[in-house]
């Protein structure tokens, strides 16, 4: 079969994009040194989750790291200078990307530069805040992902979404609204308290005692 001009180039791009997200160029990348392109939110380096709770604490935006696997659902690797491994999980319960795209997400051959990465763009405000890994009213969208990473793509599939869904526990969530590519508003949803009561709140026929009801 004979392939013309505009076929040719489309064959090539196919081949590239099968390269590109395939085992074997994650293999490639075995001990490629890369940068972090958001913050990391981690509480056990070994077990970072990709639905990315908001605890614990944080790699920082441009930590340069290098790159030991990326294997099923595992991306492992280790911060500059540091013996110490780091595993990214890509939780199929929260994530409907593969763990290339993941990879790619969070980050790049091309270091944080003045005048060159999105951080250095931003608004000084928002590189102070990304510093503390923290989202405030007016931040644009790429402030946020730097400050706070990618939220879940099981709730937030788009990220031209005016809502973003992220979690800081399995029952607490953070809405992030957007409006004009800037942040808007900032929602906290956590479970409502659960109610207790003393023996002594309990009455003889199981009720509860009159001073400990809830006053409507």
């Amino acid at each position: 079969m004979k392939l013309n001009g505009k076929n040719l180039t489309g064959f090539l791009l196919l081949v590239v994009l099968t390269l590109t997200f395939s085992p074997l160029y994650a293999d490639n990348l075995s001990g490629k040194t890369y940068y972090t392109r958001a913050n990391v939110w981690y509480e056990h380096p070994n077990n970072i989750l990709s639905t990315n709770y908001h605890r614990g604490a944080i790699l920082p935006i441009g930590t340069k790291v290098k790159i030991h696997s990326i294997k099923g659902e595992k991306i492992q690797f280790t911060p500059d200078g540091s013996a110490q491994m780091f595993t990214i999980i890509n939780d199929n319960k929260t994530s409907t990307i593969s763990t290339d795209e993941l990879f790619n997400r969070y980050f790049s051959v091309e270091a944080v530069q003045a005048g060159v990465g999105d951080y250095y763009q931003a608004t000084e405000a928002d590189r102070e805040n990304i510093k503390k890994g923290i989202i405030t009213l007016g931040m644009s969208r790429k402030a946020v992902l730097a400050a706070y990473g990618y939220p879940p793509t099981h709730k937030t599939p788009l990220l031209t979404s005016d809502i973003w869904y992220f979690w800081y526990a399995r029952l607490h969530r953070v809405n992030v609204y957007f409006k004009d590519d800037k942040v808007f508003k900032i929602e906290k949803i956590e479970p409502a308290p659960v109610l207790t009561f003393s023996k002594s709140s309990v009455d003889s026929e199981g009720g509860i005692k009159s001073e400990n009801k809830t006053k409507e």
